[in-house]
């Protein structure tokens, strides 16, 4: 048997390796007798570090295995500064709830460093082992405080789900080499029609699976429980940036390998955001706590984004990219709020205003946000995608978004009046630290700037 000969260009992997390399020395230094706050702020500045080197190493790498394009470089970009704030949260939380893990630095840089791999991934296995290397990092963290039974419950659902939908997907890998004879998607593309009907079924099982990945409906099971028990940073990590490197993996495949088949995938994906979007937010209607009617909220927003996945375009996959963007600041920004706060029950957030006027407001900012309510960039962004939409003539469809958009006002914008329009049922025991304070600040301003300069995102 003749085995092809990969060519070791490692040129446009430089960013990988040196998070790679990086991530492994913290978890050495998580041996050690080390200052938690140290390891964070270590890693922040690296991450600033390696925004400049995944602008600067373009190109290919492992010969068509990976591909840093201008894409590729956008989600980078995205998944570094999600990470950024992402451990800033994790800091706080570390400090106000007397957490020991180290490694939970470690494992949040992990799963970062399969992100990046996986947006840039252009042939299967390398796309699966990314995949898998930001999964299982994913199922440790939510696991981090393995004395709490709530946290461990949400692990192993997080953990037996997520592991039900790798062996779909990877069925479904398996189906489509089996169709095509080879694993490079540049080359998928050529010898797809030669038995295109085991390539669909293949597609269908790889679409199953992503659907998993980023809770549509009806493969959401799992996220409600696991947002709600793990830790609130690993919480708002988990919401936002795997959907980031999974919806931006998982469209470039649609649109480049099977936009052929565009009629077939997208009737599907129809089905599944039209569900996602009524389910999510009729479900978030009744939530008492408020990382749960976030989670059913972060199912409806995965409706929303797979209308721009329909569309089968290239602006419709930008304007995917670009709400996912301005999803992991509001959505973060939201997840926050509530280690800000501590508290989770949903009524203890009347009357906030009046011990914390300043907090309050950038609680509102991103409910605000989250509704899409002008100025801010979550209106921007909503509109673009529903733009794309009826360009391409999905207007009934839309039509069912902005309906669902007006019902998700209601439980987003219950919260807004608690805090400004009723009166406090107990006095609030907030957590003030620095880092907490320097994340919410950022992804205030992020989403009002955004909002009021939109031509920056559009």
């Amino acid at each position: 048997m003749n085995i092809p000969q990969v060519p070791l260009n490692f040129h446009a992997l430089i960013p990988e390796i040196c998070l790679a390399a990086f991530a492994s020395f913290i978890l050495l230094l998580s041996l050690l007798r080390i200052n938690k706050l140290f390891l964070i702020w270590f890693s922040v500045v690296f991450f600033v570090f390696l925004i400049p080197l995944s602008i600067i190493f373009e190109g290919k790498a492992l010969g068509e295995f990976f591909l840093n394009d201008y894409l590729a470089i956008y989600l980078k970009i995205i998944i570094i500064f999600g990470t950024i704030l992402s451990l800033l949260l994790l800091s706080s939380y570390l400090q106000s709830r007397l957490i020991i893990l180290k490694d939970s630095v470690a494992l949040l840089l992990f799963a970062s460093l399969g992100m990046m791999l996986l947006v840039s991934s252009r042939e299967l296995i390398s796309f699966f082992v990314s995949l898998e290397l930001m999964s299982l990092s994913l199922y440790a963290l939510v696991g981090i405080r393995k004395y709490d039974t709530r946290v461990q419950e949400a692990a192993i659902k997080y953990f037996m789900l997520g592991g039900l939908s790798t062996a779909i997907m990877l069925f479904g890998i398996a189906l489509l080499y089996g169709a095509t004879k080879v694993t490079e998607f540049s080359l998928i593309v050529q010898n797809i029609s030669q038995n295109p009907h085991l390539s669909l079924l293949g597609l269908s099982l790889f679409i199953v699976g992503f659907c998993f990945k980023i809770a549509l409906v009806p493969f959401h099971m799992w996220a409600p429980d696991v947002y709600e028990g793990a830790p609130t940073p690993v919480t708002a990590f988990i919401s936002t940036l795997p959907k980031v490197a999974v919806l931006g993996a998982f469209g470039r495949i649609l649109i480049e390998i099977f936009q052929n088949y565009y009629t077939q995938w997208s009737s599907f994906l129809i089905v599944l955001a039209v569900l996602t979007i009524i389910v999510g937010n009729i479900l978030a209607l009744p939530q008492k706590n408020i990382k749960r009617m976030l989670a059913y909220s972060s199912i409806a927003h995965g409706g929303y984004v797979i209308l721009g996945l329909i569309v089968g375009t290239q602006a419709g996959f930008n304007a995917v990219i670009t709400y996912m963007l301005i999803y992991t600041l509001m959505n973060i920004g939201a997840f926050a709020m509530v280690i800000a706060f501590n508290e989770e029950e949903i009524e203890n957030y009347k009357g906030l205003n009046k011990f914390h006027p300043v907090l309050s407001f950038a609680m509102l900012i991103f409910m605000f946000s989250l509704t899409g309510v002008p100025p801010t960039a979550g209106f921007i962004v909503k509109f673009n995608i529903f733009l794309q939409a009826i360009k391409a003539g999905y207007t009934w469809l839309v039509v069912i978004a902005v309906l669902f958009t007006v019902v998700s006002a209601y439980y987003y914008l219950r919260i807004v009046m608690y805090m400004y329009m009723k009166e406090p049922i107990k006095v609030p025991e907030t957590f003030r630290h620095r880092e907490l304070e320097i994340a919410i600040a950022f992804c205030a301003l992020g989403v009002l700037i955004l909002g009021i300069l939109p031509f920056y995102i559009i």
